[in-house]
């Protein structure tokens, strides 16, 4: 059972750094109708499908943070745990599909790209399908990079199982016990020391990706009104 904490935020009592004077990316946001020039609506239509497909990604990777982040993982017994850990993995999955399917409206976007015969709205739609597209691979990628730690994690696991069953199934003799009760490590080898701090770290991975796909979300929208519109 996953159990999704608020994440709270501890102020400081000296002030904090100033805030940057970077302006923040532009929302992505799907593309309603346009007013100052005729929509180009399957353009608009491809382009509202990836953008729906980008917008679902962050707010489940906004869930997968947020859980690595404050989940309990150390205070869940065995079988608890593999239940938290595989929703995390369906929705890591969901991403990686829903990335997938996206790139596949965007390829759609490039095509109408090749074929546009005014350059500057072939230069705007080329830029708006770059930009949504490398928001959903950096999405992808975040997905699949968790999936693959978690795996890793898990292999750490059945190989440290598999060394105590070793050991249960072949008694070290008793003139020796003590000297191995001695070398035994607090834990298994290969088991990592907490979980928390395995996917507290993991976590962080996906934050540090997140604002990757903010920033190419943010030059999606600076170029979504000028490439779907004027047909």
């Amino acid at each position: 059972m996953l159990m999704l904490l608020p994440i709270v935020l501890a102020l400081a009592t000296d002030p904090g750094p100033a805030a940057s004077s970077a302006p923040r990316p532009t929302p992505l946001t799907e593309i309603g109708r346009v007013r100052a020039l005729p929509a180009c609506v399957p353009i608009v239509a491809h382009a509202n499908g990836a953008i729906t497909q980008a917008l679902d990604n962050d707010r489940t990777l906004a869930i997968l943070s947020n859980n690595a982040h404050n989940t309990d993982f150390d205070k869940l017994n065995f079988l608890q745990r593999r239940n938290s850990i595989e929703a995390l993995m369906k929705q890591a999955e969901a991403i990686r599909i829903a990335s997938t399917s996206g790139d596949v409206e965007v390829k759609k976007l490039r095509e109408y790209a090749a074929a546009a015969t005014d350059p500057e709205r072939k230069a705007e739609l080329k830029a708006f399908a770059d930009a949504l597209g490398g928001a959903l691979y950096r999405q992808k990628k975040a997905a699949v990079e968790f999936m693959r730690d978690v795996t890793i994690m898990h292999g750490r696991e059945d190989a440290a199982e598999g060394r105590e069953l070793m050991r249960q199934n072949n008694p070290v003799p008793p003139f020796g016990q003590a000297q191995a009760m001695a070398n035994l490590p607090s834990i298994l080898p290969g088991n990592p020391d907490s979980y928390n701090k395995q996917f507290n770290q993991i976590g962080d991975a996906i934050d540090a990706d997140v604002q990757g796909v903010m920033s190419d979300e943010g030059l999606a929208a600076d170029h979504s009104i000028a490439a779907t519109s004027g047909c």
